[in-house]
């Protein structure tokens, strides 16, 4: 993706010692160095993956695409795209929305008028309005849009990234969950109530990452990563916060998702997925984990990359498309 140029060097020929002597000639330039191929840009696929591991591909969609998420009557899908470039204007990346049967034929939401980057799109409950992060020209800032693209956006508060919306959409004034950053790597979580705009610190342990929280289907628990042991693990706290907090994972683990039930989390270590089964009816008890038949999909180290079907069967992931 980057091209090496050339660097010629243009010397000038050397004075004569004398009228006598002929002038000595001019060194030759150099040749330009050869450019460097380009990598190869991957597509990715995106694609259903069911417990077994058996997939359906939707759609082969460009590098860009991040952070799928499916909306909550599992119709519908969300995404962050890079525009196509338009020659002397900057390039932007928007969240698209598409029947999850046809993503052809995707649809762009608003952009703001303050930034060239869209991301991290999360739905409302009751699908009709979905929230991002706006970046790339000041401070990352949290707006919400209506999911058919109708309204401009509007800010709700500075933020990272959405982590979720629960307890009612935006009209019933509900909650959104969203992280904070501080310098480059201290990630903390908190809390929106979007009737009163009123924030509340959840976890934020100084020095360390805490994001990739899930409010479990009940509302009565967080479960997130931290990296504060050094790796990241699971971790859960009761809803309200009370300072209590149960490790979850020993071996690594990031990325919780709840089944639709509570009774399951599930997480990924090691490129691949795991479910532990949960007891949270008193102090929280976790089963071992047990690895799922599926790997290869696309995850970094910060946010969540799959999502997981309402009804809890299938698994919505990007993977490489084979060249």
């Amino acid at each position: 993706m980057r091209t090496v140029l050339g660097v010629l060097a243009c010397i000038a020929g050397i004075a004569v010692s004398h009228a006598a002597e002929p002038a000595k000639p001019a060194p030759i330039a150099a040749k330009p160095a050869p450019a460097q191929p380009q990598a190869p840009r991957l597509n990715y696929e995106l694609t259903l993956v069911d417990m077994q591991g058996q997939k359906k591909v939707l759609a082969t969609l460009p590098d860009s695409v991040f952070a799928p998420r499916v909306s909550p009557d599992g119709k519908r899908v969300a995404f962050e795209l890079l525009d196509a470039p338009v020659p002397g204007e900057p390039q932007l990346t928007r969240i698209q929305v598409a029947s999850i049967d046809d993503l052809d034929k995707r649809r762009a939401l608003q952009p703001t008028v303050t930034a060239r980057r869209h991301v991290a799109p999360v739905w409302s409950p009751d699908g009709d309005w979905i929230a991002f992060v706006a970046t790339g020209n000041a401070a990352d800032a949290i707006f919400r849009e209506r999911s058919d693209g109708s309204i401009q956006p509007r800010y709700l508060v500075d933020g990272r990234a959405v982590e979720g919306l629960y307890e009612g959409g935006f009209q019933e004034a509900g909650r959104m969950v969203f992280i904070t950053l501080k310098g480059e790597k201290d990630y903390g979580i908190s809390m929106m109530d979007l009737g009163s705009m009123q924030v509340t610190r959840l976890v934020d342990l100084p020095g360390s990452a805490q994001h990739s929280s899930r409010v479990s289907p009940d509302g009565k628990w967080l479960a997130y990563a931290s990296d504060e042991t050094s790796r990241q693990e699971v971790w859960l706290e009761p809803l309200p916060i009370t300072g209590k907090r149960y490790q979850i994972t020993k071996d690594g683990g990031a990325h919780p998702q709840w089944s639709p039930d509570g009774g399951k989390l599930y997480f990924d270590t090691g490129g691949r997925l795991y479910s532990t089964t949960l007891a949270t009816s008193g102090e929280p008890v976790a089963s071992a984990p047990v690895a799922l038949p599926i790997q290869g999909f696309q995850q970094g180290a910060a946010r969540r990359q799959y999502d997981l079907t309402p009804d809890g069967k299938s698994f919505l992931m990007l993977f490489p498309k084979a060249p």
